[in-house]
């Protein structure tokens, strides 16, 4: 997962001279030169070489006007880690480089004991303005071009795709530059020059060969990487690490490449980084490490589907790194304190890409909290691990309005300002619906019971399976009369499903009194189901009766728990008589109604421990504790909490998440 941490070494004179976004190339080439100190002649040298060819030129100017503010670590750092490299290697050859809970807690231990005999130094970083030799990036240049040109796929693309997503050197701060692309070029020069492959195939061909460069699973996640040569070495890295690396390979042979990320999901904790190819202007968006469905970012990242092994991701912004400055928002306002920026947007090497990915919105509020003294920006954040994260600045007009550009859909957000480090909120939360509309999430005076099992909607894949095994194949049918042998069937149940929220809608509504839920396994486990009537879809038909010939598997659970307008509750059971083939689940709506929505949520286990303190919050432009119960292993039910807000339950130890509650379900953000 990406690590919010950028390399801020640069002065605030060098980012006040350069946020001009007035200032003539000229101007800012002149600023840069003059900020090299005593390697301005080794720049200079580079734009006297291409004096005679113009494009050649350009290409250097860009690398030297954006070079301030970039810096890496010498290689003579590196082979002084050399020891500990060697014996992770060790270790990790011990496990046959699998990587075991054994192999990780070794791993763990390892850096935990050298990483206190490593002298700070080792990573002292130098700026690449101040020790970038003429020759080297003359050689970088000269060898960009050639790749460029060698390459069927964006040969014909724009110089300021060239310039942007090629031509760079650096894709990543605290990375020693040394052989690295020249090294990839030399083993795989020409790769991409046959036009007739698709080069999503030509590019999963190459990155099989590194199949064994795989993710670390956190195991010593501190640890530096700084070079390629390194990560082929121990084989194990961040989704950063493999990011970077990726970016020197493709770029070193010609491929428009860049790291895309999203700084914090919009509905679990952390963020991520992957790659993209910009082949003739668009976005290819590719897992980093090696995977059997690596090109499925489009479609799981647009902020309406879902992955089938890993579930529902929203994305609340996605910016990708650049090499260039972009100097925009609070860090290009000079009337904006440092400490008063969030570190985030402190970094100018990124830009906002979120509309390649998913349909954003730009959203518009008024301040409703009073606006702190020489607060100029507003923040809207999401909910990460415990706290509020900044994912869009705005700037606050003169009428308490506030913009955010681009923001993805079905997201809970919260406006905040942020003085000295500290985030405080300045307007209520709401929901950016998917329809692009904007639902405040404020307490209302009606209080309800809430009852939940979870504290988190985040499951793993094995869990995620689990979930959804004894519904895979099952089919829904409708009729009107029990002795009848004629249905109506409605819908087929597939693998792709969601764990926690699945909406049927029937294209020509029917009316019927029964349903069928016909399973072709011999147990079935569900939450809930609940049916809809054409034009009152806000609300479910109440006093559904459920019947079926089945044994609950689990004390406590009773069969009309799939029908009492409670998601936390849930049934698991058995069929009595599997073999008769009537796997049957009835429905009894109480009279013909016209169904035009079906929604249902499969079984998920009680993730809340015995005897531990169970406490439900809820948000009041605070978090307040709504009530505490001791875990037993099942759902639970808290009385008297205010109605039209968000939700988390805290367990101690636990990365929780937020959830709206209406109508006795539960749905995750």
């Amino acid at each position: 997962m990406i690590k919010q941490t950028f390399f801020l070494f640069y002065s605030t004179i060098i980012i006040i001279s350069l946020t001009a976004c007035h200032a003539l190339p000229d101007k800012q080439l002149k600023q840069v030169l003059m900020l090299a100190g005593d390697n301005r002649s080794e720049l200079e040298k580079v734009l006297a070489y291409y004096n005679d060819n113009p494009e050649k030129l350009a290409a250097a100017r860009f690398l030297i006007m954006n070079m301030t503010g970039h810096s890496g670590v010498n290689q003579s750092n590196i082979e002084k880690l050399q020891p500990f490299y060697l014996k992770y290697v060790d270790i990790s050859e011990q496990y046959n480089w699998e990587r075991s809970s054994e192999w990780q807690k070794e791993i763990d231990s390892l850096w935990r004991n050298e990483k206190t005999k490593i002298h700070p130094s080792l990573f002292n970083k130098k700026t690449d303005i101040q020790t970038i030799k003429a020759d080297w990036l003359i050689k970088e240049i000269g060898r960009s071009f050639k790749a460029w040109k060698e390459n069927v796929y964006t040969q014909n693309d724009s110089f300021e795709d060239f310039c942007k997503y090629i031509l760079p050197y650096r894709f990543a701060e605290g990375i020693c530059l040394y052989k690295s692309r020249d090294t990839f070029y030399k083993r795989h020069a020409h790769i991409f020059n046959d036009i007739n492959k698709d080069f999503r195939v030509m590019t999963d061909s190459l990155h099989q060969i590194y199949s064994d460069l795989m993710h670390n699973n956190w195991a010593a996640a501190s640890m530096p990487i700084c070079n390629a040569a390194t990560f082929e070495q121990i084989k194990r890295g961040s989704c950063d690490d493999k990011a970077w690396y990726n970016c020197l390979m493709m770029s070193a042979l010609g491929m428009g490449v860049a790291i895309d990320f999203v700084p914090e999901w919009g509905n679990r904790a952390g963020g991520h980084s992957w790659n993209s190819l910009i082949v003739g202007g668009k976005t290819y968006p590719f897992e980093p490490f090696w995977d059997d469905d690596r090109w499925k970012y489009k479609k799981i990242y647009n902020n309406e589907c879902f992955d089938l092994k890993w579930g529902k991701f929203r994305l609340p912004k996605v910016y990708r790194h650049t090499f260039e400055h972009y100097f925009s928002g609070p860090l290009g306002d000079k009337s904006v304190a440092r400490e008063d920026i969030p570190s985030l947007f402190k970094n100018p090497f990124m830009k906002d890409v979120s509309s390649q990915y998913f349909q954003t919105t730009d959203v518009k509020i008024t301040i409703t909290e009073p606006i702190p003294e020489n607060t100029r920006y507003c923040y809207l954040c999401v909910f990460g691990a415990k706290e509020w994260k900044p994912v869009q600045w705005g700037k606050i007009a003169w009428n308490k309005k506030v913009t955010f550009k681009e923001m993805g859909r079905d997201v809970v957000y919260l406006p905040m300002f942020y003085q000295n480090g500290v985030l405080t909120p300045a307007a209520p939360a709401f929901i950016l619906n998917q329809d692009g509309n904007c639902e405040k999430m404020e307490c209302k005076e009606e209080k309800m019971p809430v009852t939940v099992r979870n504290y988190t909607a985040y499951l793993y894949p094995e869990e995620i399976a689990e979930a959804k095994e004894t519904l895979v194949g099952a089919y829904l049918t409708g009729c009107n009369d029990l002795n009848t042998l004629t249905t109506d069937t409605l819908y087929m149940m597939t693998d792709s499903m969601d764990t926690w929220d699945n909406e049927i809608t029937l294209p020509v509504p029917q009316k019927y009194r029964y349903i069928q839920l016909i399973s072709p396994k011999d147990s079935l486990a569900l939450s809930e189901i609940s049916f809809y009537e054409q034009n009152k879809e806000d609300k479910p038909i109440q006093g559904v009766k459920v019947s079926a010939d089945i044994t609950p598997l689990s004390d406590g659970e009773k069969l009309d728990m799939v029908t009492d307008s409670r998601s936390a509750t849930g049934f698991r059971g058995r069929f009595n008589n599997p073999e008769d083939g009537k796997n049957i689940l009835w429905f009894d709506l109480g009279s013909p109604r016209s169904i035009s929505k079906i929604s249902y949520i499969p079984y998920t286990k009680n993730y809340l421990p015995k005897d531990i303190d169970i406490e439900l919050w809820y948000w009041n432009n605070q978090w307040v504790k709504g009530g505490s119960l001791k875990g037993d292993y099942n759902f639970m039910t808290f009385e008297n909490i205010p109605e039209g807000t968000i939700y988390r339950v805290k367990v101690k130890g636990t990365n929780d998440r937020i959830f709206t509650y209406k109508n006795g379900i539960i749905r995750w953000y």
